[in-house]
C-alpha cells in the first residue's frame, strides 16, 4: 500500500469499528438533561387533539371533547389528525371521530364548510366522509344542506347518495316537492345511481315521471348498460328496459340514449328513432355522432336537419368534391338545406365565394339559408374583404339578408 494511504485507511477502520461497537451495546435509557424534566419536554411538544392517540388510530376522549365543547370545524378536526401518526392512521383516526359525532354536530360542521367561498373544499376527503355520514344518520339534514350548497360548491352529491341507495323512495317522495330548478339538479346524483344499478330505477319510476329529473336518471340508467355493453352486444335486454319504463320523458330519454349503444343499427329500431326525433335540438346534439350517418333513417324534423348537416360537414372535410356531388343529388328533396348548410359550414373556411353561391342556392323557407349565408358571409370578409363588399351589393338577398350580414338597409 502506497504511505500516504495509510492514515486514511486507519481512519476508515476506526470509523467502522466504532459504529459496530455502539450498534452491538444494549441501548440505555434516554436520561433528561439538567435543563429539561421530563414534563417540560412533554410540555414543549405540539398540542394536539390527537395527542392521546393509540397506535391504530383510535382518537382520544380529548379529541371528541374538544369536538362538542368548541365546535371545533371540520377543516380544523382534518388538520389536527394528520398529528396521529401515519397517513393511513390519521385518515382512521378522522373518520372514527366523524363516526362519533352527533347528526347536530355534524350538521353545523357541513353547513360551515357549505359556507365557504372555495368551490372545491366540498370535494376533499374529510367533507365527502362527513356528508355520507350525515346522509346516513340524519338524511333530510343532509338533503337540507345540498338544497343550500348544491349551486355553488362541487361533490354535494354525497349529500343525497347514500339517502337514495339506502331508501329510494323516500328520496323519490322528497325530489318530488322540490322546486322545478333543484329537480334537474338532482338529476346528477340519481343519474349516477342508477347508472351503478340500473334496478334501483324502476321501483320509482312511477313516482318520478313527472320529475325533470326522471329523464335524466333513466337516461343514466341506459348510459350505465352501455358502458358495459361491446360492440355487436344484443341491445334486447336494455330495448325491453327502457320500455318498461313510464310513457313520456322517461321512455323518450331512455330511448334516445340507445342510439349510444356499440353498433346501434337506427333502421332496425324505429321506435330508438321516433325518440330521437321528438327531442329538442340542444338536447339531440349530444347524439350526432352517433346519428348522423343515419340520418336517412330519422323521421322530418329539426333532428334529422341536424344530423343531415353534421353528416355533409363531416364528407365534406374529407372530400369536398365528392360531397359536393351528394349534394346535387338530394336537390329538390326536404333534406337539401339542411345538406347544404352542413356542406358550407366544412367549406367556407376554404372558398368562400362557392360557399356563398351554395347558400343562395337553399330555398329561403326555415332558417337553413340564412344560417349558411351567415357563415359563408362571416368567412368570405373575412378573407377576401373587398371581394366579399362587390358580392354583398350585387347577390340576390332579400332585405332581411342584406340586413342581418351587413347591418344595413339598402
Amino acid at each position: 500500500m502506497p504511505p500516504k494511504l495509510v492514515p486514511v485507511f486507519c481512519v476508515v477502520c476506526a470509523a467502522s469499528g466504532f459504529q459496530l461497537v455502539s450498534a452491538l451495546s444494549p441501548k440505555r435509557p434516554h436520561i433528561h438533561s439538567p435543563a429539561q424534566s421530563p414534563s417540560a419536554a412533554a410540555a414543549s411538544q405540539k398540542s394536539s387533539p390527537f395527542s392521546g392517540l393509540h397506535s391504530a388510530g383510535e382518537p382520544s376522549s380529548i379529541l371528541l371533547q374538544e369536538v362538542a365543547s368548541k365546535g371545533t370545524s371540520l377543516r380544523e378536526l382534518s388538520v389536527s389528525s394528520e398529528t396521529a401518526g401515519s397517513p393511513a392512521q390519521s385518515r382512521l383516526a378522522l373518520m372514527e371521530a366523524i363516526n362519533k359525532l352527533s347528526p347536530s354536530a355534524l350538521e353545523t360542521m357541513l353547513a360551515k364548510e357549505a359556507s365557504s367561498t372555495d368551490f372545491y373544499r366540498s370535494s376533499r376527503f374529510d367533507f365527502q366522509f362527513a356528508a355520507r355520514r350525515l346522509s346516513e344518520i340524519a338524511p333530510e339534514k343532509a338533503a337540507a344542506l345540498w338544497l343550500n350548497a348544491k349551486s355553488s360548491h362541487y361533490g354535494v352529491d354525497a349529500l343525497l347518495l347514500p339517502w337514495a341507495k339506502k331508501d329510494p323512495q323516500a328520496f323519490a317522495s322528497w325530489s318530488t316537492g322540490l322546486p322545478a330548478d333543484a329537480q334537474r339538479a338532482m338529476a346528477g346524483p340519481l343519474a349516477q345511481l342508477v347508472a351503478e344499478n340500473p334496478e334501483r330505477l324502476t321501483g320509482i319510476a312511477a313516482q318520478l315521471a313527472g320529475s325533470p329529473a326522471g329523464a335524466l336518471g333513466a337516461r343514466g340508467a341506459i348510459s350505465g348498460m352501455i358502458s358495459r355493453a361491446t360492440k355487436g352486444s344484443d341491445p334486447a335486454d336494455a330495448l325491453a328496459y327502457a320500455q318498461a319504463l313510464p310513457a313520456g320523458p322517461m321512455r323518450s330519454a331512455a330511448l334516445a340514449e340507445l342510439a349510444r349503444w356499440p353498433g346501434m343499427d337506427l333502421s332496425s329500431h324505429p321506435e330508438i328513432a321516433d325518440a330521437l326525433a321528438a327531442l329538442a335540438p340542444s338536447e339531440a346534439r349530444r347524439y350526432l355522432p352517433q346519428i348522423a350517418g343515419s340520418a336517412a333513417n330519422l323521421p322530418q324534423g329539426e333532428v334529422r336537419d341536424a344530423a343531415y348537416s353534421a353528416q355533409f360537414t363531416a364528407a365534406a372535410k374529407r372530400d369536398p368534391q365528392a360531397a359536393a356531388k351528394r349534394v346535387d343529388a338530394l336537390t329538390n328533396t326536404a333534406d337539401y338545406p339542411a345538406a347544404v348548410r352542413g356542406f358550407v359550414e366544412a367549406t367556407a373556411a376554404k372558398d368562400p365565394a362557392a360557399a356563398v353561391e351554395w347558400a343562395l342556392s337553399i330555398s329561403t323557407l326555415g332558417n337553413q339559408r340564412s344560417a349558411a349565408l351567415e357563415k359563408a358571409a362571416t368567412e368570405y370578409f373575412r378573407l377576401k374583404p373587398a371581394d366579399a363588399r362587390k358580392w354583398v351589393q350585387n347577390a340576390p338577398l332579400s332585405a332581411a339578408e342584406y340586413t342581418q350580414l351587413t347591418g344595413q338597409t339598402r
